[in-house]
């Protein structure tokens, strides 16, 4: 928290915009791209859903990260 910017009501005035002035739009048109399983409860999840819970998550998921080709459909515009 830098309270010279924070408290600098003429630079806010300059960088915020209201809401129902301004339109979200995707900055870049998302083609392909790979994800990665972050979490251990995440991979543990897909995995039991392509292999079954007694084979759910790989020995390798420990040591590497490991990526799938994620869906560019997926990828919306929020805020």
């Amino acid at each position: 928290d830098i309270a010279e910017l924070r408290d600098n009501e003429e630079l806010k005035a300059k960088v915020f915009h209201s809401l129902d002035s301004v339109t979200m739009e995707l900055p870049a048109k998302i083609g392909d791209y790979t994800d990665f399983y972050s979490s251990r409860e995440h991979a543990t999840n897909v995995g039991i859903m392509f292999r079954g819970k007694e084979n759910a998550l790989q020995p390798n998921w420990l040591h590497l990260p490991v990526g799938y080709h994620g869906r560019a459909s997926s990828v919306v515009v929020s805020g």
